[in-house]
């Protein structure tokens, strides 16, 4: 059972808010400092690279802006352009209620404590079988609340080397100009006030991440908590269950923090499924 909990803070996993997917984790194991995923960390990257196996480079989805406005071709596309390999149970109130609120509210918190009570229902569903059962529990992006700083403009400080850009939240994808250095460009980039990282994307974009409470300028914000910065890469990352491969498992989780992409290539051997052509590690190999 593979289970995506929309923006849920890996913080938010504790005895006494989530009993039920604490006492999993004490079971089974939890890799201590979460799982990881791209920048942006946003959702649709977050969980087409769990689906997939591939990192966003390979997998061609790199925002979750295309559900604001048509992405140029540039920006990647919008759906995944390779297979996918699982489904997933996605839960998704965590993500509404803290973009809503701020992860750190009191509905936030509420909202936190009621996904646990419905995933320990399935965890009593599936009683009958859980000898067999893994259970794996991942997020695609933890959330952050907004500083009292202005947006950060990329347009208006772009000196001439980037002509568009197209925002997610506390990261940005940078188209930069024909002939343009990527390497001159990013520097720039890191330059401006509030940015925390740079890397390129391809030859012809670069994706910033700005740094923990600032936001990039966008015609429409959250009033609560966004995602898409370094500082919600951060993932849940827990495993449990019945079966003899969950303390396996569960031991890979404390050597090496896991990308949301090795989830696929991972697991795909349990069921006895071919997964070559992944990004992903095995992290059971």
């Amino acid at each position: 059972m593979l289970l995506g909990l929309d923006g849920f803070p890996h913080r938010a996993i504790s005895p006494g808010l989530t009993p039920r997917m604490w006492a999993l984790a004490e079971a089974g194991g939890r890799a201590a400092e979460g799982g990881m995923t791209d920048l942006p960390s946003s959702t649709d990257p977050g969980f087409c690279s769990l689906l997939t196996g591939c990192y966003p480079t390979t997998h061609g989805v790199r925002t979750t802006s295309w559900r604001y406005a048509r992405l140029p071709d540039w920006a990647g596309v919008e759906t995944p352009r390779v297979p996918t390999i699982f489904d997933v149970g996605h839960l998704n109130e965590s993500d509404t209620v803290g973009h809503d609120h701020g992860p750190e509210s009191s509905a936030a918190q509420e909202c936190y404590a009621a996904t646990d009570r419905t995933v320990g229902e399935l965890f009593d569903a599936m009683q009958d079988h859980w000898a067999e059962t893994i259970v794996v529990i991942v997020s695609d992006h933890d959330m952050q609340a907004r500083d009292a700083s202005p947006p950060i403009d990329l347009m208006a400080n772009g000196d001439g080397l980037w002509d568009l850009v197209i925002p997610d939240g506390g990261a940005a994808l940078v188209h930069l100009r024909p002939g343009v250095d990527a390497r001159e460009a990013g520097a720039a980039l890191g330059r401006i006030d509030g940015i925390e990282t740079w890397l390129v994307g391809d030859s012809a974009m670069l994706i910033a991440g700005a740094r923990r409470g600032r936001i990039f300028k966008a015609p429409q914000y959250s009033s609560g908590g966004f995602h898409g910065a370094p500082a919600t890469a951060r993932t849940v990352a827990l495993v449990g269950g019945g079966h003899p491969d969950v303390q396996r498992l569960a031991a890979a989780l404390t050597r090496r923090r896991p990308h949301l992409a090795d989830w696929a290539p991972t697991l795909a051997p349990i069921l006895g499924a071919d997964m070559a052509g992944t990004d992903g590690a095995n992290l059971l190999a």
